[in-house]
């Protein structure tokens, strides 16, 4: 179930819908935003006007759709806030079964320049 599914179903005000859209968003473009930058983006979505870094922090420890989308709210040595968000394949790792790196098959590789060199070997080999 992807968050659009489920933004209305524990999102109590518009600005946690549209926390939980951004953060879906974000989560397949980064790992960490800084939590100033991610309060603006939050703003700037009709019906958030009002959204703090209070609010994100609530809905963090409160609401259970935010919580599947963020890892961890730090401060990093210079003291700027970030929020870490869970990868699109957090969970997903487990189930998949582990797979020979050393292969070249269909989806036997994870390195993708022996895959490249792989491919270019077949295609060099197909023209002789």
């Amino acid at each position: 179930m992807r968050a659009k599914e489920f933004a209305f179903e524990g999102a109590t005000t518009p600005s946690i819908a549209n926390l939980v859209s951004t953060l879906d968003n974000l989560r397949s473009k980064t790992d960490q935003i800084r939590v100033d930058s991610l309060v603006n983006l939050i703003r700037k979505r009709p019906g958030s006007e009002m959204f703090n870094i209070d609010l994100l922090v609530d809905a963090y420890k409160n609401n259970d759709t935010v919580k599947n989308l963020v890892r961890d709210i730090t401060d990093d040595d210079s003291g700027v806030k970030y929020v870490h968000l869970k990868g699109l394949t957090d969970d997903d790792d487990e189930l998949l079964p582990d797979r020979d790196l050393g292969s070249d098959g269909p989806g036997g590789s994870r390195n993708p320049q022996a895959t490249v060199h792989a491919m270019a070997k077949r295609a060099t080999n197909k023209r002789l």
